[in-house]
């Protein structure tokens, strides 16, 4: 029985790994405190991704009117360089 006992203790490791320390590091907890601003900007781009589209939506943008006008005014904005 006693050799038994010992077989199992040999496949323990007798020092940690790199890895085991690597993996340790990587996922270990962390508290992340934001302050109001953050949260509020945080919450919007949440929001944004997560907001509900439908067909009908997609269809209005693909399908929207376009006119020449509105080529040139695009092609021709203002750039600021700063």
């Amino acid at each position: 029985m006693e050799e038994k006992n010992i077989n199992q203790n040999a496949a323990v490791p007798a020092e940690i790994s790199v890895w085991t320390k690597v993996k340790n590091f990587l996922f270990q907890e962390i508290t992340v405190e934001l302050t109001p601003k953050q949260e509020k900007v945080f919450k919007e781009v949440h929001d944004f991704w997560h907001q509900e589209i439908t067909g009908q939506d997609v269809r209005d943008f693909l399908f929207q009117p376009i006119t020449g006008k509105d080529i040139h005014d695009f092609l021709f904005q203002e750039i600021e360089i700063k």
